[in-house]
C-alpha cells in the first residue's frame, strides 16, 4: 500500500537556513525512488523501494548506494563515484504531510515531516510531483 500524497521529489532546501548540506527524497508513484544528500565535500545517493505498511507510516527499503563528487544543481548529480554497492538498510518511520511556511520561503507549501531522519533530515518541502523512473540523480544499479 502507498499514500499517493507522498509521491514526488522532496527537498530540505526551505529548511536549510545555516546548514552546510541539503537532502532530497524522491518517491515515484510505482513504489521506487531514491534519497540523496550533498555538501561541498561530496555526498551520496541511494536507490530504494517504498510502501506504507500502516496509516501514517512509511517504510523505505534501500537497494543500492553510491558516494562521490557532485555537479551543482538541485538536486545535484553524482558525476564521479568513489564507492558503490548493495544496501540493505530499512527505515520505517511515522510521517505527516502538512501545509506550512518553512523559514526560507514566503508562502505556505506542502511539507513532509518524518519522526526518524532520512539523509540526516526530518523535514522536507515538496519540490515537484512530476517525477518518473528517469529522475534518479546518479547512474547505477536500480
Amino acid at each position: 500500500m502507498r499514500d499517493e500524497n507522498l509521491a514526488g521529489r522532496w527537498d530540505t532546501g526551505p529548511y536549510d537556513y545555516g546548514v552546510m548540506e541539503s537532502s532530497w527524497l524522491c518517491l515515484h508513484p510505482d513504489g521506487t525512488g531514491w534519497s540523496a544528500w550533498a555538501n561541498v565535500g561530496g555526498g551520496s545517493v541511494s536507490h530504494l523501494t517504498w510502501s506504507c505498511p500502516a496509516e501514517g507510516e512509511i517504510e523505505l527499503r534501500y537497494t543500492w548506494t553510491a558516494s562521490g563528487d557532485w555537479s551543482p544543481g538541485a538536486p545535484p548529480t553524482l558525476v564521479e563515484v568513489d564507492e558503490e554497492g548493495p544496501d540493505d538498510t530499512v527505515v520505517r518511520t511515522r510521517y505527516s504531510v502538512r501545509v506550512e511556511t518553512p523559514p526560507l520561503v514566503e508562502a505556505p507549501m506542502i511539507t513532509l515531516h518524518l519522526d526518524d531522519a532520512v539523509e540526516f533530515a526530518h523535514r522536507f518541502a515538496l519540490s515537484t510531483r512530476d517525477v518518473d523512473r528517469s529522475d534518479p540523480p546518479a547512474p547505477g544499479n536500480r
